[in-house]
């Protein structure tokens, strides 16, 4: 036997009837004509076979059994509520074809023109983009939180896949007022080792990155400050605090202005890999493809 399904408009209508006392009222409420609202209530009244209103000129009230059944209709539009959330919460999430998780400076710098170039070429693929500092990256690509991630490390853990999209420099800059930035001749590795220098906190790609060319050259040496971000470590160095060591993306524009100036150091390579990396045993969507030939610019 098949079941007959009342229309949910039609128990909308019911219950609203029922909460304004009057069909004309509810056709203002819903933008209808009152014969409209009172013919389609008599065809619920027709399909469910049961009184669920009295009518009378001064208006319309339920009967016992339309309070009952304007309760399950309420209960009934709640949960196709629900229902209706949840399938826009599924649609939300296989919308989001690509979970991607960026370093800080290529957030900053470089992936907002890989989005912009992602929304040209698949324009109904979405990028979940989670930031956090290189290391983080890669633990969450560990975890399987992303699908890809993309840091300035480096060194990379070697339980994951890595393949090279670019190159980075870090520089290092001082204020004009700065001994350094009235030197023409560039500074030795180990005078910017002697130096307390402003750096990037732990973790961090450029971090690491200085730690490691100093440390290839036998050098060590004590930060005097260590910050969050590219724009801390700049408003320290403007601010005369000392000599930073920053990514040449985050610093063309004082460079240009000359608020900042760079300082060119011998013996030691500053250089380093934008790498994407992702699980060994997990293959790359085509979605995440696409996004690692647009980091390599192809």
């Amino acid at each position: 036997m098949t079941a007959t399904w009342p229309d949910l408009d039609d128990l909308a209508l019911l219950v609203l009837v029922g909460e304004t006392g009057s069909f004309g009222r509810a056709a203002a409420a819903t933008g209808q004509s009152q014969p409209s609202v009172s013919r389609r209530i008599a065809a619920l009244e027709r399909s469910l076979k049961v009184p669920l209103l009295h009518r009378r000129p001064t208006g319309s009230t339920l009967t016992p059994a339309g309070r009952v059944v304007l309760d399950w209709a309420a209960s009934l539009l709640e949960a196709a509520q629900d229902f209706n959330r949840s399938v826009e919460v599924l649609r939300s999430r296989r919308r989001v074809a690509v979970r991607a998780a960026v370093s800080m400076t290529i957030a900053e710098y470089l992936a907002p023109r890989w989005l912009q170039e992602m929304r040209k070429r698949q324009p109904d693929t979405t990028v979940a983009l989670q930031v956090a500092n290189s290391t983080e990256v890669g633990g969450l690509v560990e975890a399987g939180r992303v699908d890809i991630g993309f840091l300035e490390s480096p060194t990379v853990e070697r339980r994951l896949r890595t393949r090279r999209v670019g190159y980075d420099s870090l520089t290092v800059v001082v204020a004009p007022e700065h001994a350094w930035a009235t030197q023409r001749h560039s500074v030795a590795a180990e005078q910017l080792a002697d130096t307390p220098l402003l750096v990037r906190e732990p973790g961090s790609g450029t971090r690491e990155t200085i730690d490691h060319a100093l440390g290839r050259a036998g050098l060590e040496y004590v930060p005097a400050m260590e910050l969050a971000s590219n724009t801390a470590l700049k408003t320290a160095a403007v601010t005369g605090m000392g000599p930073a060591v920053i990514s040449g993306l985050a610093v063309g524009h004082e460079l240009a202005s000359g608020t900042l100036v760079e300082v060119h150091v011998q013996g030691v390579d500053l250089r380093r890999p934008l790498t994407a990396v992702w699980r060994r045993d997990q293959d790359l969507s085509p979605e995440a493809v696409e996004l690692y030939g647009v980091a390599r610019g192809r």
